[in-house]
């Protein structure tokens, strides 16, 4: 009679054992370089900073530059200065600016900012316009830039001093901290220094609001942030500004990759 049957492997079921351990090796160091992969593509970019450049450059294309790089975009809305100041303190990927280097880091020092300022570097995505509004009942329709200088320093107090109404005139201006009235000071004024009668709001789609229910007052904001229906833009000489990023040195991969994104999207 034949032996006991003894179930010794095979060279071929070696083999088999060893191909199916070879391949789950390369399934799961597929996996996790897709994890990895994934996980770069959800980097989060933080961005600090001028309400402007959120008005006008940010939330109209945040969903494509979203798209075309992976990342996620959080987006810290306030001003300018504050915003350079969380990108100082390491707070942020960029600060969001809305006026040249200078007129920034001068509204980051009137926030408060008494740390040495580093190595910082402009990037212009694109360009804006600040604009001056009053009461729609103003007879005062334009104004050239020296007359708006001795409304703001407070050479010119009385709207009739202009064409106007006898009536004083209230100045409204954007946060000390924020790039717009910095650059009002330096474009407009010849960097001389605000009436002490000047109102600063805490956010400067504040000015469009107190504008328009203050037949006496006047201010400067950015073009985004005006209501036709409430105020009244006043013609004069058109001011320009930049609506950008700063960084600390060159930007990181990955911001140069949002910048680019940026770029294309808003067709500069």
């Amino acid at each position: 009679m034949p032996g006991p049957a003894h179930c010794y492997p095979t060279q071929k079921g070696e083999l088999s054992m060893k191909y199916i351990f070879r391949l789950q090796s390369i399934i799961l160091a597929a996996a996790m370089t897709f994890c990895l992969a994934q996980a770069a593509l959800a980097q989060d970019i933080k961005l600090n900073g001028a309400a402007s450049v959120v008005t006008d450059l940010v939330a109209p294309h945040r969903a494509a530059v979203e798209k075309a790089t992976g990342y996620t975009l959080v987006v810290d809305k306030s001003n300018a200065g504050k915003g350079l100041i969380d990108l100082i303190d390491g707070k942020c990927d960029a600060a969001m600016a809305s006026a040249s280097l200078d007129a920034t880091v001068k509204a980051a020092k009137s926030a408060g900012l008494t740390k040495a300022v580093p190595d910082l570097k402009m990037h212009v995505i694109a360009k804006s316009e600040v604009v001056f509004v009053v009461h729609p009942s103003n007879p005062v329709k334009s104004l050239t830039w020296e007359q708006i200088k001795d409304i703001h320093t407070g050479k010119i107090v009385n709207w009739k001093d202009v064409g106007g109404k006898d009536l004083p005139i209230t100045v409204y201006t954007d946060a000390k901290a924020s790039a717009t009235r910095g650059l009002i000071k330096q474009v407009v004024m010849a960097n001389g220094e605000y009436a002490a009668s000047a109102k600063a709001v805490g956010f400067v789609k504040e000015v469009n609001d107190k504008v328009a229910v203050d037949a006496s007052g006047i201010g400067g904001l950015g073009l985004g942030f005006v209501d036709p229906a409430q105020v009244t833009i006043v013609a004069t000489k058109k001011i320009e500004r930049p609506l950008g990023f700063i960084t600390v040195g060159a930007p990181s991969a990955p911001m140069q990759k949002v910048m680019a994104a940026f770029k294309a999207a808003s067709g500069n």
